[in-house]
This record gives structure tokens, C-alpha cells and sequence, in this order.
């Protein structure tokens, strides 16, 4: 049962491995449809709103903050290492730059099972900072700035959420974010217990209209679309969504 979280070189512990198993058993053929080697599930489909630049605001904080970014692999690390000190240069102006050429640009903690994954500074990421009163990732606005994909400089799993995809002997299953795909997920209890964006049950009480309006939910694909065009093409995607409903 070798599982892995695509886009990186974790694998899945026995427990998220066998429940991922589980979960392709119960669905294939049903919810869950096989393309070549790919096994597109329903569930991205589900309701998602990434409402980040209100996150903070609403939670207290985002998903960039007060954790571990998820290692990089392939053509993905090897473009991040390329401008990885560019980055902090044009867009950091305190210590980040110093700490980087001294320590590195990557760390081992145990929240990745000790690969290597970017540092944290002051407990968020990074690349994490703020502009114009908001918190930015500012991989993403160097990428914009000079003419890069962002989902091809950013970690994959960075641009991923709300879409989960772990690679395993049954195929590669791409799904997303939910109640009962959290038992494997990278993203752990996002779902049950932390943000409104995959959950407005969790929109707390008294939030203003404008954060995480209901209007703002779409399907989680639509989120994730671009970033596995990306990766895989355009016309691979089409396929995809043919197996999809509501897509047209």
C-alpha cells in the first residue's frame, strides 16, 4: 500500500495509507471514476470559498501561518531554488535575507517527516509577508512580477488546497477536502475543526456578510483547475471533467 502526497516526497504513514485504500474500495466505479491513470472523485465537486485575504481576520489567521510548509519536488524545487533568495531580497526587508544565507532557505522538522521543507520565520513561512495591510505569499507576487506560472514557483501543495492528490498503487486519486477524505489528507482536520473556507459550518458566529459569502462558494475543482492544467494539460483536464457532473 505505497502511498505518497504528490508534489512532494512524503509518504503516507500505514494508518492514511490503508484508509486511503478504504476509501478508493468504496467509491471506484461509483463516486470515484478512472482516466487512464487517474481516479477523478466526485468530491471535488464539493463547496469551497478561498476567501484567504479575510482568513486571518476571521480565524486569526491563515493557512501560511504558524506552520510548516510541505516539501518540493522535481522541476517544481528546482525552479523555487532558483529564485529563492531573489525573492526574499525584493519583497523581505528585515533579517530574513541574513538568516537565509546563514541557515538556509530549507529546514527538517519533524511536521514533514524530516524533509526538507521551507524554514519558518517567527512561526509562519518564510516567503509569508504583508503588503498594503494584507499577508501575501510573496513567491506568488515575485511570479507575477516576472512573468512566471505561479503554480510552477510556489510548493505545489501550496497552490493545491482545496484539491488533494496522493499517488498510490491504485492509480493517482485526485479529490478534495472533505469529511471523510481528511482521514488521509495533507491537510489533516481543516475540514472538521479549523477553516470556513472547505466548511461554512465552521464560519464563526457574528462574521461580517462580506467574509466567506455564501455567494463564494464553488466547487473546489474551480480552484484547483489551473494548477493541474499546469502540470498535466489542458487537455488531460478536459477529460477530467467530462467524468464530473455539473461540469460542462
Amino acid at each position: 500500500m505505497r502511498s505518497r502526497y504528490y508534489g512532494t516526497p512524503e509518504q503516507l504513514g500505514f494508518t492514511e495509507a490503508l484508509s486511503v485504500y478504504h476509501y478508493i474500495t468504496r467509491h471506484l466505479g461509483k463516486t470515484i471514476h478512472r482516466y487512464d491513470r487517474f481516479l477523478i472523485d466526485e468530491a471535488l465537486m464539493t463547496p469551497a470559498n478561498l476567501d484567504c485575504f479575510n482568513c486571518h481576520l476571521v480565524h486569526g489567521r491563515n493557512c501560511c501561518e504558524k506552520g510548516q510548509p510541505y516539501s518540493m519536488d522535481g522541476e517544481n524545487l528546482e525552479l523555487f531554488e532558483e529564485h529563492a533568495f531573489a525573492i526574499l531580497e525584493r519583497h523581505t526587508h528585515d533579517e530574513r535575507v541574513r538568516l537565509a544565507k546563514e541557515k538556509g532557505v530549507f529546514e527538517q522538522t519533524r511536521d514533514t517527516n524530516y524533509y526538507a521543507s521551507i524554514r519558518t520565520h517567527n512561526g509562519n513561512c518564510l516567503y509569508l509577508v504583508e503588503e498594503n495591510g494584507k499577508r501575501i505569499c510573496s513567491i506568488h507576487r515575485y511570479a507575477l512580477d516576472n512573468g512566471i506560472d505561479p503554480a510552477k514557483l510556489k510548493p505545489f501543495s501550496c497552490s493545491l488546497f482545496p484539491l488533494e492528490i496522493i499517488e498510490c498503487d491504485e492509480g493517482i486519486l485526485v479529490t478534495a477536502i472533505t469529511e471523510e477524505t481528511e482521514s488521509f489528507s495533507r491537510w489533516g482536520d481543516f475540514y472538521r475543526s479549523t477553516y470556513s473556507c472547505v466548511n461554512p459550518l465552521r464560519r464563526p458566529p457574528n462574521t461580517p456578510a462580506e467574509f466567506f459569502n455564501e455567494a463564494g462558494y464553488v466547487p473546489a475543482w474551480e480552484w484547483g483547475r489551473d494548477l493541474l492544467a499546469a502540470y498535466w494539460g489542458k487537455e488531460t483536464i478536459q477529460e477530467f471533467e467530462k467524468l464530473l457532473p455539473l461540469v460542462k
